[in-house]
């Protein structure tokens, strides 16, 4: 994307949500320390952790701002930890369990803004070494090895795309974020989509920096898949006017059809009836989850991953 010169904006603050990281927490500050960027502030918002985690980001030099469980919000709770780097350029956004993997990541990660070419970045995410067949698919589906950047002038074409950035891993300019409005508060998920939907409609650009990359994978079951396809439903529902041109169709079955080629690619044909099944289950949850407003609040918990969000609706 660009070279990898000494960033002009050295301010850098990284802002980390957290609850029971347990060893992530020491994972994530052993990493912090090793970049050859240090940053001038190091956050964690930590949401009432009940394990040794806070005393742990205090002995290592980081700022520790607590908040009520229940006071938790993807977009609000990010959005008070920004406030609080006054004294940042650049905001990191991590979550406890993505492990950078280089000693450049952060120099690499904020490059991009410290040139002027983008208002926000995202950096890569690999899978772990246990991870299955399919969670390594879909980590290479969303963080190919070859940087990018996307514009206003992307949406027609790359459509849902066009606004994929990632809180896992992510930077922005500080002036730019708080210029747009910084994160929509009270979001079930994908504050981060929304952010940057709002960096592109205010005529920024955003980065993805393919060499910044983070470990980072989950495996869902097909209960868990229901419940967050379910979500991202509820999420298109409500944000469809701050997402106009985000279609999702054609991705979705760009994505079936690549993981239907990674299973027979690795020689694993028994896994195709899984791919069905999946498929049905996500597409079935997220058709669900745009109806949501049809259905008694009591329904959506059941239904949700996210289930807090319900209970804050009253």
């Amino acid at each position: 994307m660009c070279e990898l010169k000494e960033p002009k904006l050295v301010k850098v603050g990284i802002i980390v949500p957290t609850l029971n990281p347990g060893i992530q927490a020491e994972a994530l500050i052993s990493a912090v320390s090793k970049q050859t960027l240090q940053p001038l502030l190091r956050v964690a918002i930590d949401s009432a952790s009940t394990d040794d985690s806070v005393r742990l980001w205090r002995e290592a030099g980081w700022d520790v701002l607590e908040i009520e469980r229940g006071r938790f919000d993807h977009g609000g709770t990010r959005n008070f930890a920004a406030h609080y780097a006054s004294e940042a350029d650049v905001l990191v956004f991590l979550t406890q369990d993505a492990q950078p993997i280089s000693r450049d990541w952060l120099k690499r990660l904020v490059a991009p803004l410290a040139s002027g070419e983008v208002a926000a970045t995202f950096g890569r995410q690999l899978p772990r070494p246990q991870a299955s067949l399919f969670e390594r698919y879909a980590r290479f589906f969303n963080y190919p090895p070859v940087s990018h950047r996307m514009t206003r002038a992307d949406i027609p074409t790359r459509g849902v795309k066009a606004f994929f950035f990632s809180n896992v891993c992510s930077a922005v300019r500080r002036d730019a974020f708080f210029k747009v409005g910084g994160f929509p508060e009270r979001t079930i998920m994908n504050e981060d989509m929304l952010l940057a939907g709002r960096f592109l409609k205010h005529g920024y650009a955003i980065g993805y920096v393919a060499d910044a990359p983070v470990m980072h994978s989950h495996e869902y079951t097909l209960a868990q898949q229901f419940r967050r396809n379910f979500d991202v439903g509820v999420f298109f529902a409500d944000f469809a006017e701050e997402l106009e041109g985000a279609s999702v169709g054609r991705e979705g079955v760009r994505f079936v059809l690549g993981q239907t080629k990674y299973a027979l690619r690795h020689g694993r044909p028994d896994l195709l009836p899984v791919v069905v099944v999946e498929a049905a289950v996500k597409y079935t949850a997220f058709q669900i989850g745009k109806r949501h407003a049809f259905l008694p609040r009591r329904v959506k918990q059941v239904l949700s991953m996210h289930k807090y969000h319900w209970e804050k609706q009253g």
